[in-house]
């Protein structure tokens, strides 16, 4: 009598088969294959160009008591995360208009999408926005029974963004909380309102900035270097980098399109990097500008995103 195999055994070659079919079958039908901004690795040959917003103080303090310690420990770790990129603050003689004033949606939030749109036109790979947004007194009960007391400090809540300057949206967000232990006439003087020395409150400040600093670095060194076309003029692509940059002439950059907007829930927009379009070789090089032309094909219109080719 002629045994019943196990159906495993049976339908397995026959299930591979079909699977080898499948697959061959699916390839035929498979879409022409683009580029996209995935597919490009990171390049270390140009220096970013990072602006620096005026730092926002959310807080009863005044910017000398709150600002002038975080921010000089934040721009020492961000100067340290990133030391090969141009830092472009708000205190430069020559610095942009909206890096003092930035434009902001209608419920106080920095605009991402029309902050890129300014930095694109200055010049910029990124855009970082510091703030400390809290700083109060905070009591709490602590012991208990005839051993209860009750315990000060000032709480300090401070935060950092960096922004893409192609899609505005974010690389980085970072947040940080601490405290410093205070006694009950310290808490007292500070609800009131008056000025007061506190022997740590610097110190923490500057350690907050710092940190914050360092991770919005980290983040701009981890990203990608990429521009985009500012301007056509006399029938080439201008770019908002040049030699300080890093840029000379016969570079090469792949053209991606950077038409796409997408409009987030919250109103929020941001570009969408899309699929390759053509390359621009550069032509002309002065320290803050460069013009590009393709080799073959179409000016790319203004708005096209460029990033390094090799």
């Amino acid at each position: 009598m002629t045994g019943i195999a196990p159906v495993g055994k049976t339908l397995r070659p026959l299930l591979l088969a079909l699977l080898i079919a499948g697959c061959a079958s699916a390839s035929s039908y498979r879409p022409a294959e683009t580029t996209t901004i995935r597919d490009f690795p990171k390049s270390s040959a140009y220096r970013k160009q990072v602006g620096v917003l005026a730092l926002s103080n959310f807080t009863p303090f005044s910017d000398a008591q709150a600002v002038a310690p975080f921010l000089t420990g934040f721009e020492s770790g961000l100067q340290a995360a990133v030391a090969d990129a141009v830092l472009l603050g708000a205190d430069h003689s020559q610095a942009a208009p909206f890096l003092s004033n930035p434009p902001r949606l209608a419920g106080g939030d920095v605009d991402g999408f029309m902050l890129a749109e300014m930095a694109r036109q200055t010049g910029m790979n990124a855009v970082v926005s510091p703030a400390v947004v809290d700083i109060r007194v905070h009591s709490r009960d602590k012991g208990f029974w005839f051993l209860k007391d009750v315990a000060h400090s000032l709480k300090i809540q401070a935060a950092a963004t960096t922004y893409d300057a192609i899609t505005g949206s974010r690389w980085a967000l970072g947040l940080l909380a601490d405290e410093v232990a205070i006694d009950e006439y310290q808490a007292e003087i500070l609800r009131s309102g008056r000025v007061i020395e506190l022997d740590d409150f610097d110190g923490v400040l500057e350690k907050m900035g710092r940190r914050l600093g360092k991770e919005m670095g980290d983040a701009i060194t981890a990203a990608k270097w990429h521009a985009s076309v500012t301007a056509i003029e006399d029938g080439a692509c201008v770019i908002r980098f040049g030699s300080e940059a890093g840029i000379a002439n016969g570079d090469r950059f792949s053209v991606l399109d950077g038409s796409g907007v997408l409009t987030g829930l919250d109103g929020r927009r941001y570009i969408v990097p899309g699929p390759k379009i053509g390359q621009i070789r550069i032509i002309a090089v002065t320290p803050h500008q460069a013009r590009g032309v393709p080799d073959d094909g179409d000016i790319p219109p203004v708005g096209s995103i460029l990033i390094p080719e090799g």
